[in-house]
């Protein structure tokens, strides 16, 4: 095998493939990345944990189709150090070790044969939807980091989606916070002509194709979830440049034996499902409240982040004070110092004290992109409901904690 990349292309793909790469290593090829050639201008990059597969294609020059199996982070390594240059791959056929080159650098990687790569992705799902990139995007990152990190293989590890009559709803929770976000999507029938399907796309950006029409409900791993974002913004990327009138970039998503695929123009992910029947979200969220406060989110999250420095680095607890137009936040840590700051905000109902963990404040925070935000109240210990203003597609509960 022999072919050339052009070095930030090259990176740019390994780094895309070695996310997936096993860290507990059972066999010595599941620290390698796949490398195959596809036709005479692409290369597919593949790398697998067993769990999750991602895979990625990139323009290539190849002299001589193959394929071999490289050390996938020493490679990445390896590369990232080279100029930006043709990257030149020369596989011996008969010891798998691979040459390097690039201008006057020249590496030597030991390699093993690709005939004992596990093939994890060669079934593509008969039946899938596709989904607009910036929709699927937007949900995952607006709810996967709720998802419990504490036990990554458990319900609550993972990201419940489900896709059925035109709503998709994305929802993630640990048992002290649940964040949801909700679509209505305008699915199109799998017989409507082309010239039907471009001017729908080009009406509506949140439209869903069925290839054929069928509901889809998953619990997808936390980790997965990252990296299918990650994808997702190469794939916007990518996309950056192009005319107005240009097709609104798409995933394929669909299961096929226990495992959940998404697919791009140029990235393929599979990753294994999390088993199990995932908790009744929707009887969580309070159909009415006592209190309102309504507020800027950059100035309150500038506000979080000052006051969370003096949080104690244990219980990282904050507390707000709402009263007429002003919330107070103070953090105390004994023995360090206290911290205050007060905050403008409309505000309904009497006084009210509540005490939250600020991470979970400021996770939130960050991962919303509207101006005003409001949160809803029923009482100290009751659950907090923030949502954007005139927004009902994004809700994530907060439970309070009990303060001294």
């Amino acid at each position: 095998m022999h072919f050339a990349v052009q070095k930030d292309t090259l990176v740019r793909a390994l780094k895309d493939v070695t996310s997936a790469l096993a860290t507990r290593v059972v066999q010595p090829i599941l620290s390698n990345v796949l490398i195959e050639s596809v036709d005479e201008s692409t290369v597919k990059f593949q790398a697998t944990d067993l769990d999750l597969t991602i895979e990625t294609k990139t323009p290539a020059v190849v002299y001589t189709q193959g394929s071999i199996t490289l050390p996938g982070k020493k490679l990445l390594e390896v590369v990232s150090k080279l100029p930006n240059e043709l990257v030149s791959f020369q596989v011996d056929s008969e010891n798998f070790e691979t040459t390097v080159t690039c201008k006057r650098s020249k590496f030597s990687l030991a390699g093993l044969s690709a005939e004992d790569y596990p093939r994890l992705s060669e079934q593509r799902p008969e039946e899938a939807l596709l989904m607009p990139c910036s929709i699927l995007k937007k949900a995952i990152s607006q709810t996967a980091f709720a998802a419990a990190s504490y036990d990554a293989s458990s319900i609550l590890g993972g990201v419940y989606i489900v896709i059925d009559k035109g709503i998709f709803e994305c929802t993630a929770t640990d048992g002290s916070r649940l964040a949801h976000r909700r679509e209505e999507l305008n699915v199109l029938a799998p017989t409507a002509s082309a010239v039907e399907a471009d001017r729908e796309r080009e009406t509506a950006a949140s439209t869903a194709t069925l290839e054929k029409p069928s509901s889809l409900k998953a619990i997808i791993p936390a980790k997965a979830c990252t990296e299918i974002v990650k994808l997702l913004e190469t794939q916007e990327a990518a996309g950056k440049g192009e005319t107005e009138t240009a097709e609104v970039r798409e995933v394929r998503i669909g299961l096929i034996d226990g495992q959940i695929v998404f697919e791009t123009d140029s990235h393929f992910l599979s990753t294994r499902l999390i088993s199990g029947e995932y908790p009744r979200y929707q009887d969580l969220f309070p159909t009415d409240y006592k209190f309102l406060a309504v507020f800027n989110r950059e100035e309150l999250m500038k506000a979080i982040d000052r006051v969370a420095v003096m949080s104690d680095d244990r219980t990282h607890l904050i507390k707000l004070h709402f009263e007429e137009e002003n919330l107070q936040i103070t953090a105390n840590t004994p023995d360090v110092g206290r911290a205050q700051e007060e905050l403008a905000i409309t505000f309904e109902g009497e006084g009210l004290d509540v005490a939250v963990n600020v991470k979970y404040m400021v996770d939130v925070l960050q991962r919303l992109s509207v101006e005003e935000l409001r949160l809803e109240m029923l009482g100290s210990l009751k659950p907090l409901i923030l949502k954007g203003q005139n927004d009902e597609q994004y809700k994530y509960l907060l439970m309070p904690v009990q303060a001294k």
